[in-house]
């Protein structure tokens, strides 16, 4: 009797010991990766600017799909607007849409501003609004940045649109246009992977500090800010507050406009400083 409670009293000790391990911190659920190369991307759907829901599935003789996630004011976004314009029209008549995701918040990039810009750069392709943290699932952190599938969904390249983020008459290589032609011809893009340049993604929520006071803008969100003709660069007569007033001493190369490199000069304190 004495061994049977014994028994008893072990297994029980065993059972709360294992309970209680999984209510630990090793129980805790673990965030799922983004995709990959080589992984099967599911199907979403999402707000379009034409007033209805898209998924990739709405493509119905795609033989690929050209993800970008995308922003109407990050002077590297616009800087490929006409690019994705051009891609779109003649991937398209391939069966490889471009479908450009915007994963920002603010008045800025919501859907009628979307609409709007869609509208102002001549957009033939379909523009969504990232309503549920898409772009976490991707791994996307820039703007833009492109992610292109073959016809079963699968994630094939991943990267920059080509090798000149900012201007269109240097590029030398064309990563995106070489990997869909890759996958045409039943080859493997190479690369499959490369550097995304533009603007961090704003999506607030967990991305989004929380208490305490707020960091220095970027240049990135400087330039936007106060970029009123969207030529990608800030002029004497754009700037404001204390850019305006330290504006000869950022110029550095004189020619009466503020670029992101420039801007990129600016000190922390300069740029976050308060008033006394």
């Amino acid at each position: 009797m004495k061994y049977i409670l014994m028994s008893i009293f072990t297994l029980c000790f065993v059972v709360v010991n294992l309970t209680a391990q999984e209510k630990g911190p090793k129980a805790m659920k673990k965030t799922k990766p983004a995709y990959q190369i080589g992984d099967k991307v599911q199907d979403f759907t999402l707000p379009n600017i034409n007033g209805e829901k898209t998924a990739l599935s709405s493509f119905k003789d795609a033989k690929g799909y050209i993800i970008v996630f995308t922003s109407n004011v990050c002077p590297f976004a616009v800087a490929n607007e006409e690019r994705l314009v051009s891609i779109h029209k003649e991937m398209f008549a391939k069966g490889y849409p471009v479908i450009a995701i915007n994963p920002n918040i603010g008045d800025e990039e919501n859907l009628t501003a979307m609409k709007a810009k869609a509208m102002e750069a001549n957009f033939t392709f379909a523009y969504l609004k990232d309503s549920k943290s898409l772009y976490k699932k991707f791994g996307a952190t820039k703007t833009p940045q492109v992610f292109l599938l073959d016809q079963n969904m699968t994630l094939q390249y991943t990267g920059s649109i080509d090798d000149s983020a900012k201007d269109p008459s240097g590029v030398e290589e064309k990563y995106l246009v070489n990997a869909v032609n890759a996958i045409m011809n039943n080859k493997t893009p190479n690369p499959n992977v490369t550097k995304s340049i533009g603007c961090g993604i704003k999506a607030g929520g967990s991305d989004a500090r929380r208490g305490g006071p707020k960091g220095p803008p970027s240049p990135e969100k400087i330039l936007a800010d106060m970029d009123a003709n969207k030529d990608g660069k800030i002029s004497k007569d754009e700037a404001r507050g204390p850019l305006a007033g330290d504006f000869e001493r950022l110029d550095a190369d004189k020619d009466g406009a503020l670029t992101v490199a420039e801007l990129s000069k600016i000190k922390p304190r300069e740029r976050g400083e308060r008033k006394q």
